[in-house]
């Protein structure tokens, strides 16, 4: 019998079109993220507050659809699955709301503008979730093949990091030549076109070949398993806590138009930024071995604070090339704190073994996928309350449709939200940490114990199969779907 571990069941083609997907979806969410705000406000006219509590009422409201979602899912079975039907159906409708978002319906009264808000916005967070816990949960049963699940994940979060920046590179070319309105509905018109057929042909590609367990998960199971499992739910605190510093990515906008007067410039400031990013990914696995997730994430938080400060002392009245040369500084331990949260993830997931003899990973990133939900709506709700606070105008004259004659006020407000404010508030995600227990030789004492329980397993199966060799066969043959049987 062949090792499950050791088969090759992707092929190129897999990682190819699932990392489409997955550019897909990020491309709109870093579109939503990064410019829905400043439409809103700046294109719309809608007061910032306003649109904070609609973000914050509306994500908070949203955010309870993942581990609704993921009930639904575990239990549901087709001849294709239980992940890709969602996908499939999702993703022309998750096109559409792209779409509905960017409409520039300036001709609307105050309040219907508000509820044409709500009701897409709703939308939007409903159908993502139908797309987005599916497309989270693929690569754990593309594959028996752990080595293939990790190359799967790793390859497909590059690319979608490179998705989330594709929405500032259309946003820099048509500020040269489009006014901001028309800027932003062309955006949304050609992502919202795009993701839907690069969703589709993820999930036409790729494969469920684990099939589900008899077992379905109740519909709460996904909130009790929050306060059962503690370490879990120390780490989701800090990890919420961690929106803070998404606040310099949603400032960058309002520094470069009100600021140094060029909305154009926005590439100059994110493009280096997510770069930087990236190399904070690529090098976490090898700080990884120097030391554990807990002691990781508080370098690399109280780093990425002290450099913030560095740019704020510089100030902002130095060329802009000086800022953005500081800012990639900034970044680099973003990226190592975008990959930290799943490594926490995983160890949570080996404590919880460890002590109940239950897997649950579903549940587990239904409610990370949740925590990314309700801190996208903190990190709007803030940012848009700050700029109130800062007296933050749309005044009559504009250059590239942002104008730059904002208050000194107002300006030293926006660069303050762009580097002090996340760098002390930040800070603050620290602190459950310090009763964060999975670390250390706790941590090396689950695996050492989870590794001779699953070598035990492992050799019950074996006399198993020497002893009746059909029965195990079966047992066997229903991990692993048949690949013919799982396409459409």
């Amino acid at each position: 019998m062949e090792n499950v571990a050791e088969k090759k069941y992707l092929k190129k083609k897999d990682y190819i079109t699932f990392s489409m997907a997955r550019f897909a979806a990020s491309a709109v969410s870093g579109l939503a993220q990064g410019y829905l705000l400043i439409f809103y406000t700046a294109v719309l006219g809608v007061k910032p507050v306003s649109v904070g509590i609609m973000f914050l009422i509306s994500k908070i409201f949203d955010g309870v659809d993942d581990p609704i979602m993921g009930s639904f899912i575990d239990k549901t079975r087709t001849r294709w699955g239980k992940l890709r039907p969602y996908l499939i159906f999702g993703a022309i409708p998750f096109g559409i709301i792209t779409i509905l978002l960017f409409l520039p319906i300036n001709s609307f009264g105050s309040e219907l503008k508000l509820v044409y808000m709500y009701v897409t916005y709703l939308l939007y967070g409903f159908v993502g979730s139908i797309v987005g816990v599916p497309l989270d949960g693929l690569p754990a049963v593309a594959s028996p093949n752990n080595d293939e699940r990790t190359k799967l994940i790793s390859i497909s979060r590059v690319v979608g990091s490179i998705g989330e920046q594709s929405a500032l590179v259309l946003y820099s070319l048509f500020a040269i030549f489009m006014n901001m309105k028309y800027s932003y509905m062309t955006m949304g018109i050609i992502i919202g076109l795009i993701a839907p057929v690069f969703m589709l042909m993820g999930a036409f590609s790729i494969k469920e070949r684990i099939k589900p367990t008899l077992d379905t998960t109740k519909l709460l199971d996904g909130f009790k398993y929050l306060f059962q499992n503690k370490q879990f739910g120390i780490m989701i605190i800090s990890n919420l806590l961690t929106f803070f510093r998404n606040l310099v990515s949603a400032s960058i906008i309002y520094v470069v138009s009100y600021i140094y007067g060029n909305g154009s410039l926005n590439i100059a400031f994110a493009l280096p930024g997510a770069v930087a990013a990236m190399l904070g990914m690529l090098f976490a696995p090898k700080l990884k071995k120097k030391m554990d997730a807990k002691q990781l994430f508080i370098f690399s938080t109280i780093f990425h604070s002290l450099a913030l400060l560095l740019v704020f002392i510089v100030g902002y009245k130095v060329p802009w090339i000086v800022t953005s040369a500081l800012m990639f500084l900034a970044m680099l331990p973003v990226g190592i704190l975008n990959v930290v949260p799943h490594l926490m993830a995983m160890d949570t997931l080996d404590y919880w073994e460890d002590k109940t003899g239950r897997r649950q990973e579903g549940v587990t990133f239904s409610i990370i996928s949740l925590r990314g939900k309700v801190s996208s709506a903190l990190k709007d709700f803030v940012l848009a309350s700050f700029l109130t606070y800062f007296m933050f105008s749309t005044p009559l004259t504009t250059i590239n449709d942002h104008s730059p004659w904002q208050l000194e006020f107002t300006q030293s407000g926006i660069f303050m939200l762009f580097t002090i404010i996340p760098a002390v508030l930040n800070l603050a995600s620290i602190i459950p940490m310090f009763f964060y227990k999975l670390s250390g030789n706790r941590m090396l004492d689950i695996q050492k114990r989870l590794q001779t329980k699953r070598e035990s397993d492992s050799e019950n199966l074996l006399e198993k199969l020497e002893e009746n060799s059909p029965e195990v066969f079966g047992s066997s043959q229903e991990i692993c779907v048949d690949s013919e049987s799982s396409d459409l």
